[in-house]
C-alpha cells in the first residue's frame, strides 16, 4: 500500500515538474519576444533620428548655399550700381553722343489701293400738264378735301420701265403744283393737281426742277404752296424754288453710292409776272435781257459756295427759244460756256419743248433741251421728247479722290401718244407701231439726228429697247 502511494506521489511530482518547466519555458519565450521588439523599436527610433539629423544637416547646407548666392548677388548689384554712378558722373561732363541708329528692316512697299464707285443718272424733259391731260386722269371721285381725285399712273407705265434701273431720275415740273384750292388750270397760267407729282415720284423720279417760266402762274400763294410741297418730299431733291432766302442760299448737298452731288437751277424769266420784292427766293431768275451779265455774279457766288463740297455739280437751265428744233441760240451757248468755265460738270436744258443737241464744252456735258416728257401740244416736234443717261464715276487712291468723270453718255427718244386728247401715254420709240405713230421708224431716224449732230463718239444715240 505504501508502495502504491509513493508511486502516485512520484507521478504527481513529475507532472508538477513538467508543468513548471513548461511555464518557465513559455515565460522565457515571452520575455525573449518582448526583448526583441524593444530592441527593434530602439533600432527604428535610432534610424529615424539619424535620418532627421541627416535632413537637418542637408537643409542647413542648402540655406548656407542660398545665403552665399544672395550675398554674391548683393555684392554684384552694389558693384554695378557704383560703376553706373561713376560712369554717369564722368559722362555728364562730356558732350552727349547720339546712340548709333539701328536700321529697321525694309518693309515691302504696299501697292496704292485704287477704288472706283459710281451712280447712274437719267433725265427727261418737261411735264407740261395741259387741262386735257388732267381731264383724262380724272377719276370723277372726290377726296376727303372735296376735290376730284386724279390718277396718271397709266400714262407713265412704259416710262417707269425706262427709268427703273437708274439711281437718280430727273424731270422738269414745267407747270406748278400750286394747290387745288387755287383752282386747276391749263394754258396760259397753269396749275396742276398734286397727283401728277405723286405718280411721277411713285415711279422713281427723285430730282425735280421747279424753276420755270410758269413758277409764278398762280402768284405768290401758288409758288409758296409749290415750294413747301416739294421740299417736304424727303427722298426728292427739288431745285430752283425755295421757302426762304436762307433756304435758297443754303445749297443742299446729297450723296449717292459714296459720291456727293448738288444741283443748281435757273430760269430765264416768269412770263412777265413779277416776283415780288423780298420773295426772290421763290424762283431763281437769270434774265436774258437786262440783267443777264450782272446776274452772272450771283451764279458765280452760288457755284463757288458748293463746288469744293461736291464731287459732281449739275445745273438745270430753263432757257432758249421755244420750238427751235435741233439747234440752240447764242444766249444758251454763252450761258453754257460761262457755267463750264466755273467748273460745272453737267448742264440739263429745258423749256424749248423740242429736242436740241447734246454736246461737250471742254469736260462739261451740255444737254440743250430734252423737249417735252408729256404734253397735250399739237405737232410732232412737241410730242417727241429726249432722254439722256450717264454714269458718274469716282476714283480714289488710298482714300484720296483722283478723278471724277461723266461716262457712258447715252441719248434716245420718247413719244407722247394721245387720241382726241384722251388716252395719254408716254412711250419709248422701240415700243411704237404704225397704228400709234404712222412712219415711226423714219421719224425716229430723223429726230435722233438732232441729239448728236456733231457725231461726238462720247455720246451714244439709241440705247432703249
Amino acid at each position: 500500500m505504501k508502495d502504491i502511494e509513493s508511486k502516485e506521489v512520484e507521478i504527481l511530482s513529475e507532472e508538477l515538474l513538467e508543468n513548471e518547466i513548461k511555464d518557465s519555458t513559455e515565460e522565457k519565450k515571452q520575455k525573449k519576444k518582448k526583448t526583441k521588439s524593444k530592441k527593434e523599436k530602439k533600432v527604428k527610433e535610432k534610424k529615424v533620428k539619424e535620418k532627421k539629423q541627416k535632413e537637418n544637416k542637408n537643409d542647413n547646407k542648402v540655406l548656407k548655399k542660398i545665403g552665399i548666392v544672395l550675398l554674391i548677388v548683393g555684392l554684384m548689384c552694389i558693384a554695378i550700381g557704383t560703376s553706373i554712378f561713376f560712369i554717369t558722373e564722368r559722362s555728364s561732363n562730356k558732350p552727349t553722343k547720339e546712340p548709333p541708329k539701328v536700321e529697321e528692316p525694309k518693309k515691302e512697299k504696299e501697292e496704292p489701293k485704287e477704288e472706283k464707285t459710281s451712280f447712274s443718272f437719267i433725265a427727261v424733259g418737261d411735264a407740261l400738264i395741259h387741262d386735257g391731260i388732267y381731264y383724262d386722269a380724272n377719276t370723277w371721285q372726290t377726296g376727303s378735301d372735296g376735290y376730284y381725285i386724279y390718277d396718271f399712273t397709266s400714262m407713265f407705265t412704259d416710262l417707269a420701265e425706262v427709268i427703273k434701273p437708274y439711281d437718280l431720275k430727273f424731270y422738269n415740273q414745267e407747270t406748278i403744283i400750286g394747290g387745288k384750292n387755287l383752282g386747276l388750270s391749263g394754258y396760259p397760267c397753269f396749275n396742276s393737281p398734286n397727283e401728277v407729282a405723286e405718280d411721277l415720284m411713285e415711279i422713281g423720279f427723285n430730282v425735280v426742277n421747279l424753276a420755270s417760266n410758269h413758277t409764278m402762274d398762280k402768284g405768290t400763294a401758288g409758288a409758296i404752296y409749290s415750294a413747301n410741297y416739294w421740299h417736304n418730299q424727303k427722298d426728292v431733291l427739288a431745285v430752283g424754288s425755295y421757302t426762304s432766302k436762307e433756304h435758297r442760299d443754303t445749297i443742299e448737298v446729297r450723296k449717292e453710292n459714296g459720291i456727293t452731288y448738288a444741283m443748281l437751277s435757273y430760269t430765264y424769266g416768269t412770263n412777265g409776272i413779277p416776283v415780288p420784292a423780298g420773295y426772290e427766293y421763290l424762283v431763281n431768275v437769270w434774265p436774258t435781257g437786262n440783267g443777264y451779265e450782272s446776274y452772272k455774279a450771283q451764279v458765280k457766288k452760288d457755284i463757288e459756295s458748293v463746288r469744293d463740297r461736291v464731287d459732281v455739280l449739275m445745273v438745270s437751265m430753263h432757257w432758249g427759244i421755244e420750238y427751235q428744233t435741233g439747234y440752240y441760240n447764242d444766249y444758251q451757248r454763252d450761258a453754257a460756256e460761262y457755267l463750264a468755265s466755273l467748273g460745272v460738270d453737267v448742264i440739263i436744258g429745258t423749256h424749248p419743248h423740242v429736242v436740241q443737241p447734246i454736246e461737250y464744252i471742254g469736260d462739261t456735258l451740255v444737254v440743250y433741251s430734252l423737249g417735252n416728257m408729256i404734253s397735250a401740244q399739237v405737232g410732232l416736234d412737241k410730242l417727241v421728247g429726249g432722254v439722256v443717261a450717264f454714269d458718274v464715276e469716282k476714283t480714289t487712291l488710298d482714300g484720296k479722290v483722283t478723278d471724277v468723270s461723266i461716262k457712258d453718255v447715252k441719248a434716245d427718244l420718247i413719244y407722247t401718244y394721245y387720241n382726241n386728247f384722251q388716252n395719254f401715254k408716254v412711250i419709248p420709240f422701240h415700243k411704237l407701231n404704225d397704228n400709234l405713230l404712222y412712219g415711226y421708224r423714219s421719224i425716229y431716224d430723223r429726230y435722233k439726228g438732232y441729239l448728236n449732230p456733231s457725231g461726238d463718239s462720247r455720246i451714244q444715240v439709241g440705247f432703249l429697247g
